[in-house]
């Protein structure tokens, strides 16, 4: 399928994935086909331009297909199943668990631990009404998942962090495979950071994933909540005293997930989280003292996290400095005629790679800011939402860059496990629905371009952190407009779909 565009998909002449640094800016900041079923129809949403409650629900179901290791019981996606499960035996350490990163197989920690802290912000922002749709159970579990494993990786002693494992399988190794994850027979070698080469930015992230996670496990379970924070603070302080960038310490990283933008903003974040955790002024001062101001040209992404610690810091303090660097920063971005570029059909679009995952961050940010700290009239509100229908379907395509939601959409996201083939060209429509799944959308700010072809990877991507930042700002758009959720018979019409039930907490 070409959509806006009649521009040749790409040939990369491998597997694709090759450089996961779409957003990786050197700035110092940084065939037409239909399914043999019919989608179900849950009916028009109650108020709003798009059933809210749905993405939700299906955002979150892609994170359960991206899942490693044994899985338990209460898995939904029935074309998953156990698979990297001795993941960390080169080295003595059970890493198995975790996710999958994106269309491959690679465990990369940074994103990884980016994306459990921004779902885990949604949650902060917005748990009564990931409550009332009916989700929250669900998105506690997308959350433990990640924190889990990060826990897992994070070996200690008495004084303190000892090695943090940062990454499972190499990428090149991986990305010359392409097959579901269950027939993987590749080496699957582990990658740590430690104290004589350290990651600063890949702790501080880990770091704040598990603060920010901490708040919103503290009552359904206090005893988990007090792990999580006690890991907190130990990868903060390692990641304070021992500073370095991760991407130097695991080479392997570079070509896929290089630290750009170096450390002090992770810094920053991580102890903005702290604070918002514990309450400790230490942390507040720290966040202060390490924040480096942002770049209104790019945006917030599993590299730089100036634009969420300026935030944090303007929410907690009220100053004008944060306020005005955040508010700099969202005018750009809400400014179709001075600003950012924008396609035709009212993209915010800043890069080819992922370029609706960008849109979808600042869209979740300028909500949480509009909400909590600042408005122009409704100028970050209005930005929000219409960044997140044109998602959904409001753009001159009138197709949906959501996997599985909608009446038209990606049918050929570049997945290995989706697809269920071995050849990446088979002109085949993909064997599983990735539903929830937001693929990378136009690659060009000239036409609302796109191509649903599997091996244009930059295109058809999808990532942990493209849906991270996502689900937030749809929670918070399900808490303005309502929408239904599919009910349990609903879902579990859909192929590929079990009759499992997440496990409530509490």
């Amino acid at each position: 399928m070409v959509i806006g565009s009649n521009t040749d998909a790409d040939n990369p002449g491998d597997y694709g994935d090759d450089d996961h640094n779409g957003d990786g800016h050197n700035d110092d900041h940084g065939d037409d086909h239909n399914h043999d079923e019919d989608p179900i129809d849950p009916g028009d949403p109650p108020t709003g331009d798009f059933n809210y409650g749905e993405a939700v629900q299906k955002s979150l179901l892609f994170y359960e297909a991206q899942r490693s290791g044994p899985l338990p019981e209460d898995n939904r996606i029935e074309w998953r199943g156990d698979s990297a499960v001795n993941d960390g035996a080169d080295v003595g350490v059970d890493l198995s668990g975790g996710y999958y990163d994106a269309g491959d197989h690679v465990k990369f920690g940074f994103p990884m631990a980016s994306s459990m802290t921004m779902l885990s912000w949604g949650v902060v922002e917005y748990g009564d009404a990931y409550e009332q749709s009916g989700q929250l159970d669900e998105a506690l579990e997308a959350i433990k998942w990640g924190t889990d494993y990060i826990i897992k990786a994070h070996i200690t002693d008495n004084q303190g962090t000892v090695e943090f494992w940062g990454q499972v399988g190499n990428g090149f190794v991986d990305h010359s495979y392409w097959g579901p994850a269950e027939e993987m027979t590749m080496n699957r070698p582990s990658f740590k950071i430690d104290r004589q080469s350290p990651g600063s930015d890949l702790a501080g992230e880990s770091a704040a994933a598990l603060a920010a996670a901490s708040i919103i496990f503290r009552e359904s379970d206090s005893a988990y909540a007090d792990l999580l924070l006690d890991n907190a603070t130990q990868l903060f302080d390692f990641a304070d005293q021992y500073r370095g960038k991760y991407s130097d310490a695991i080479s392997n990283a570079s070509s896929f997930y290089n630290s750009w933008s170096g450390y002090m903003d992770e810094l920053s974040w991580s102890a903005a989280w702290l604070y918002k955790a514990t309450g400790d002024t230490t942390y507040l001062d720290k966040a202060e003292q390490y924040y480096q101001g942002l770049n209104p040209s790019w945006t917030h992404n599993w590299d730089d996290k100036s634009y969420g610690a300026a935030t944090l810091l303007a929410q907690a303090t009220g100053k004008s400095e944060y306020k005005q660097d955040a508010e700099e920063w969202l005018d750009y971005w809400s400014d179709p005629s001075g600003g950012i570029q924008y396609t035709p059909g009212g993209l915010a679009w800043l890069d080819q790679w992922g370029s609706l995952r960008y849109s979808a961050n600042t869209a979740f940010i300028a909500g949480v800011y509009s909400d909590t700290v600042n408005d122009h009239g409704d100028r970050y509100e209005n930005f929000a939402k219409d960044q997140i229908d044109y998602i959904l379907g409001d753009n001159p395509n009138n197709f949906s860059y959501m996997v599985g939601f909608g009446g038209d959409y990606a049918l050929n996201p570049h997945h290995r496990s989706a697809h269920g083939g071995y050849n990446i060209n088979d002109p085949n429509p993909n064997d599983n629905i990735l539903y929830g799944a937001l693929v990378g959308g136009p690659a060009s700010a000239k036409d609302d371009d796109y191509i649903d072809v599997r091996s244009d990877y930059i295109r058809n991507e999808v990532a942990l952190d493209y849906n991270a930042g996502l689900t937030g700002a749809l929670v918070r758009l399900y808490d303005q407009f309502g929408g239904d959720p599919l009910t349990d018979s609903q879902l579990q019409s859909l192929p590929g779909i079990s009759g499992a039930e997440t496990i409530p907490f509490g």
